[in-house]
């Protein structure tokens, strides 16, 4: 998703925790930043908590999902029930603390978008609700822009196959080209960019143009028959 606000050069993210050095404890001195509770999908909406820590020059943000139960204990105790915690996003620190947590949680927020998103604001301090509201409101109009303008591309060679195949294409909001439709055959959606005529599944691992979706679906439609 494109930021209106220019994200820092070095920023690093690891939305989903992947990287086995991130997945750890959030530390001691790192601040909660705000509480919220999140949208998984069609899942479930948890809370979450959010740490801000500022380090020898680096900012950095964890994230912790937290149990039903868990908001008002003490924070050892939710923390060692979360779900799962990590540091999700780090840059090089800048301006006040409360701007290094807004700058972070708008780059966290922006990468898991069609897939988490915020539904409620319950606590700061760092993130005030405020704030909380502007950047998760912010990212919102800039997700029906892109979605708005995807339109212009609805007759892309790509998307026009996928809508014979009953792929079921739908603008993803990340960016004016970005588009979701489903995976041949599975449960879950890929990414088609309707610029470069292009699609790519990162589950099944596949990507390419019309000519591999149209190949994609043929044979798994034969694996079923």
């Amino acid at each position: 998703m494109p930021y209106l606000h220019q994200p820092p050069h070095d920023l690093g993210l690891d939305v989903w925790l992947k990287q086995p050095e991130n997945r750890v404890s959030v530390p001691d001195d790192a601040d909660l930043a705000c509480l919220q509770e999140i949208h998984l999908g069609i899942v479930d909406v948890i809370p979450e908590a959010l740490f801000f820590r500022r380090h020898d020059g680096l900012d950095e943000l964890w994230a912790a999902g937290l149990t039903h139960g868990a908001p008002g204990k003490p924070r050892e105790e939710q923390l060692a029930n979360a779900y799962q915690q990590g540091r999700v996003a780090w840059a090089g620190s800048q301006g006040t603390r409360a701007t290094g947590a807004e700058t972070l949680f708008r780059a966290l927020t922006a990468a898991r978008h069609g897939h988490v998103w915020p539904e409620a604001f319950r606590e700061g301090p760092l993130i005030t609700e405020s704030a909380h509201r502007r950047i998760v409101g912010e990212l919102e109009a800039e997700v029906e822009r892109n979605r708005q303008e995807a339109e212009v591309q609805a007759q892309a060679p790509i998307l026009v196959l996928a809508r014979r195949l009953g792929l079921r294409p739908e603008p993803a909001g990340r960016s004016p080209s970005a588009w979701y439709a489903d995976c041949p055959g599975k449960s879950h959606r890929l990414m088609i960019s309707s610029s470069s005529d292009q699609f790519g599944c990162g589950y099944c691992r596949v990507k390419g143009g019309p000519g591999e979706l149209d190949a994609l679906a043929t044979e798994r439609k034969a694996t079923r028959s």
